[in-house]
């Protein structure tokens, strides 16, 4: 991958790069998958209503990862600075025009758009299984666990936006990077 970008260039493909960090995202978290029977001795499965709701929430946050390295891989964070509007629109014309630009894959506005959308679906479907589970009976790890998925949701989400309001600064993006692989861990 590194070969393959930096020949020219300083970057690499944004598909390349959505390979490489969901791959070593998926390694690590499948890694402490294995390794949390070892660690929790207790042989409580877990309730399986909250396990489904989970299940969901964990595909949208892996589309959300991968989308995530496409605006870092095309620099679409930089297209629009603005939140909660693209510019002075929710849905920018950009988005949908008929130029190249409305390509939800290869398109800075698309791609910085399908980002902000999989934000706020994971936000709140978040918020759904928080208000499902208050009325289920949980185990102290169970509220435990829940409420560290819920606040790296809510600390992820806030570094978003201010990624893009501060124009991309690389420690934010940082930060908001590290983010989504303790979000995926949990």
């Amino acid at each position: 991958m590194v070969k393959s970008g930096l020949v020219d260039r300083p970057d690499v493909s944004h598909y390349r790069l959505a390979v490489h960090l969901t791959t070593a995202f998926i390694t690590c978290s499948y890694t402490l998958w294995v390794a949390l029977p070892l660690l929790i001795k207790k042989n409580n499965v877990g309730n399986a209503k909250i396990f489904k709701y989970l299940k969901i929430l964990l595909i949208i946050v892996l589309i959300q990862i991968v989308y995530g390295a496409f605006v870092a891989g095309l620099n679409a964070g930089l297209a629009y600075p603005t939140w909660p509007k693209m510019g002075d629109q929710f849905i920018p014309r950009e988005v949908f025009s008929s130029n190249p630009q409305w390509d939800f894959l290869n398109g800075v506005f698309g791609v910085q758009f399908i980002h902000r959308m999989l934000a706020i679906l994971v936000a709140s479907f978040s918020i759904f299984i928080y208000f499902k589970t208050k009325s289920l009976f949980l185990e102290k790890n169970e509220t435990i666990s829940l409420n560290v998925v819920f606040g790296i949701i809510f600390i992820q989400f806030l570094l978003g936006v201010l990624t893009l309001l501060f124009e991309v600064p690389i420690s934010l993006a940082l930060l908001h990077q590290l983010g989504a692989f303790f979000l995926l861990l949990s």
